[in-house]
């Protein structure tokens, strides 16, 4: 039975951003490989740390959004345990109401940024 989940992992900043997708590449097919099907990543960028990991403090946030029966997470997370720049990861099982409030949320999220670039564009515009 094939479940909705939620991989969040971050990578150190310092990482090169063609070496950094490289390894999000090798992460997604993984989760193909396993049997799953992967819906989106997101690239959230690069974020302070509320705290030092392993000597950084800022990463490379990313998160992957898939389906796929309960025995890829063991795939995954094994694989994230050999990649050494994975620095921490949290995967998350996803129901449809938290599914449908996300869509929702980034939906706002695109809307509100249309309106900002709108703003700035005619504030450009009309200089005063």
């Amino acid at each position: 039975m094939t479940k909705r989940y939620e991989s969040t992992y971050i990578l150190g900043a310092t990482l090169a951003e063609e070496t950094a997708l490289a390894l999000v590449a090798k992460l997604e097919e993984t989760v193909r490989k396993a049997g799953g099907t992967v819906i989106e990543t997101e690239v959230w960028g690069v974020r302070k740390l509320a705290y030092m990991i392993k000597k950084q403090t800022s990463a490379r946030y990313y998160s992957i959004h898939f389906t796929a029966p309960g025995d890829v997470i063991a795939k995954l997370e094994r694989q994230y345990h050999l990649e050494d720049e994975v620095m921490r990861w949290l995967t998350l099982e996803m129901d449809e109401t938290n599914f449908e409030g996300r869509v929702a949320m980034k939906k706002r999220g695109e809307e509100v940024e249309a309106r900002r670039a709108a703003v700035a564009k005619e504030a450009a515009s009309n200089p005063q």
